[in-house]
């Protein structure tokens, strides 16, 4: 069990940081004056940004979600010992870099179709959820691979 806590660890934090960013600000506007943050699962219809955006990116976020919650359970099930050890094991790394991956695609796919930059005194750019999906991302595929330490046996 002392071998698995690193990717139990690791699966708890990437789950923390992924739901965190999903609800956080994944777009800001700021000036002297104001200041405005755009998320995920608000402000679609008030934003400006192209609502075909959110919508790829919200549903790419969710796929990335449900399978952190997977990946939890698998890497869970395999630390402590529910079911079939191996099978668990393959259960966490899958979703954990399933994860990785709509969760990757999901970041760079808002960034790539967003603008980000200073006109005329306000700013624009990527908000504080979108950097912690970003990092709860990596520590997916980070937790992946640690799972690999976790004994083969009870």
């Amino acid at each position: 069990m002392a071998k698995g806590m690193g990717a139990v660890i690791g699966m708890l934090l990437t789950l923390v940081f992924i739901l965190v960013g999903f609800f956080g600000p994944w777009y800001s506007f700021s000036s002297g004056i104001f200041s405005l943050d755009i998320g995920l699962t608000s402000g679609i219809g008030q934003s400006g940004l192209e609502t075909g955006v959110l919508d790829v990116t919200f549903y790419m976020a969710i796929l990335a979600m449900v399978f952190a919650i997977l990946g939890f359970i698998g890497v869970l099930g395999a630390a402590f010992n529910f079911g079939n050890i191996g099978t668990m094991k393959k259960m966490g790394g899958a979703f954990g870099l399933l994860t990785f991956i709509f969760g990757i695609i999901a970041v760079f796919y808002f960034y790539a179709n967003t603008t980000s930059g200073t006109i005329l005194g306000v700013s624009a750019g990527v908000g504080w959820g979108w950097y912690m999906f970003l990092i709860g991302a990596i520590l997916a595929i980070i937790s992946s691979g640690m799972i690999k330490k976790i004994p083969a046996t009870k």
